[in-house]
């Protein structure tokens, strides 16, 4: 009786356990929304576990863009390759974005500007520059 007992007790614990399956969904989360940071004319982005944050930005047009890198590991900054003309040159290599370094770029004319570091997959940014009111 005990045995029979034990056997139920299990299998009402595995169906359990099953039924729930898992809450994780196979389709990836959504982009957080973008941080407005408009009214500031310098703003930061930081290179933090191989991600930028805030990964998507919005500014006024004149606002100065500093990256700076706090991962242990070498990272650039890159126009993406559908990205808007930035107006200037804009990026840099790993060689000068290494750990604890900083890039900086001012945004003169209102668009949406992504970019990207190439060396680590996913790691994508976004500025979106507006006119001044």
């Amino acid at each position: 009786m005990r045995r029979a007992l034990a056997v139920l007790v299990f299998a009402v614990a595995l169906i359990g356990l099953t039924a729930c399956g898992s809450s994780k969904s196979n389709t990836p989360a959504a982009p957080p929304p973008p941080t407005d940071l408009r009214g500031q004319t310098a703003v930061e982005v930081q290179a933090n576990s191989n991600q930028w944050h805030p990964q998507s930005i919005i500014i006024d047009e004149g606002t100065k863009v500093t990256w700076h890198n706090g991962d242990a590991v070498a990272h650039n900054v890159k126009k993406s390759a559908d990205a808007a003309d930035f107006g200037a040159p804009f990026g840099v290599d790993s060689g000068s974005f290494g750990p604890g370094r900083s890039y900086s770029f001012t945004f003169t004319k209102p668009g949406t500007y992504q970019y990207e570091c190439t060396i680590h997959a996913g790691m994508t940014g976004t500025v979106e520059v507006r006119a001044k009111a």
